[in-house]
């Protein structure tokens, strides 16, 4: 009896135990309640309704362990349209919420200002939208000169934490960068299989971020560093990824404003003669201007394609990104080592380039 009674508890016990794994490993964040109750009255109040939808998608997609909702909308907003107003009525209404706005750009598309904004909860971008506002052309000389072949120069960060999407990125058959984290369990592989197919590498370098909400790098630059503490740092980092031809931020937007730590980090390049992408982290950025003081040879991010995991959203960066590189002759892009940013590209780059898009390594923009 005393038996049977330990059996049915432990039957219960590995039943309860079962339901607690399956609920913190294969629940789902859907947060499209909270989104519609938060965000819909504003969105109602400035003439955002559905006859004003121009696309809307919803995709599931999956953050470590963490599968969650991603929906994107796209609205030509009415001639009424003040974004001022809204963005302010936005910020009023999520305040108090579980939400927080990510990121906000704007651009500009033929007779349109367009502003795209990401919704977070934690760290999943559950929301990203688009609003157009549609304004008066521009008089025909003041149309900037259209480039027949422009050149891009894609830039893919954070790989070396694993090998799950390396290699798609590698089927593309573009020259893009490749930018490696250091001291990572695959640095050094990624590194060896991005060289072996011909492909830039350059050190994805951890500096430090005045966000609280993130989780820093253990090797990462901060501010409360000495100069050789700096130094000693970022040798032993290059160290991790032989062979790379220059450097980018990981994160950074407080050390990229520090005019100290960014003139020791870019005069120790320059001993190596190795270049800086400035990843634009924050528009308080000083490192364009060090770059040039020591003769640095420096490049800066025009757009992020995949702020917002959604594939709407990363195809819509893209065609924004296509229109910028005709218009002004080059652009630089950033995106990330995720499965949906490898699969868009390895859709829509044969398509841009049959266009007249021609794809070069970083080091390459500016060659003749």
């Amino acid at each position: 009896m005393k038996f049977k009674y330990l059996s049915t508890l432990f039957v219960v016990v590995i039943l309860v135990a079962g339901i607690f794994y399956w609920q913190a490993n294969y629940s789902k964040i859907d947060k499209t309640s909270v989104l519609h109750k938060v965000i819909g009255p504003v969105f109602i109040k400035y003439g955002l309704t559905d006859d004003k939808l121009v696309k809307k998608s919803v995709e599931e997609n999956k953050l470590g362990s963490k599968k969650y909702v991603s929906v994107f909308v796209e609205y030509d907003a009415p001639k009424s349209f003040i974004w001022r107003d809204f963005d302010r009525s936005l910020r009023l209404a999520i305040r108090k919420s579980e939400l927080s706005i990510y990121d906000v750009e704007q651009s500009f598309e033929k007779d349109a200002q367009c502003h795209t904004v990401i919704i977070n909860f934690g760290r999943f971008d559950v929301l990203t939208f688009k609003i157009n506002h549609r304004i008066k052309a521009m008089p025909p000389q003041a149309v900037e000169k259209v480039f027949n072949k422009p050149r891009i120069a894609i830039v893919v960060d954070d790989f070396g934490y694993s090998k799950n999407n390396i290699k798609v990125f590698l089927s593309l058959r573009q020259p893009i960068t490749i930018s490696i984290l250091p001291e990572q369990r695959y640095s050094r592989d990624i590194a060896d299989l991005a060289r072996s197919r011909g492909l830039e590498t350059i050190l994805h370098l951890p500096l430090e971020s005045d966000r609280t909400d993130v989780v820093e790098e253990a090797d990462t630059i901060k501010s409360g560093m000495s100069e050789r503490e700096i130094l000693l740092t970022l040798a032993k980092e290059i160290a991790c990824v032989p062979g790379v031809d220059g450097v980018n931020n990981h994160m950074g937007s407080k050390a990229t404003a520090n005019t100290a730590i960014m003139t020791t980090v870019l005069r120790y390049l320059k001993s190596r003669n190795l270049y800086f992408l400035d990843s634009m982290t924050t528009n308080k950025s000083v490192c364009m201007e060090a770059a040039k003081s020591l003769g640095v040879r420096c490049y800066k991010r025009d757009m992020f394609l995949d702020n917002s995991n959604n594939t709407a959203a990363i195809e819509k960066q893209l065609s924004d990104l296509k229109a910028l590189a005709f218009k002004r002759g080059k652009a630089i892009a950033i995106c990330h080592d995720r499965k949906n940013t490898a699969a868009v590209l390895s859709r829509l780059l044969p398509e841009m380039a049959q266009e007249g898009i021609e794809f070069v390594s970083l080091s390459d923009l500016e060659k003749a």
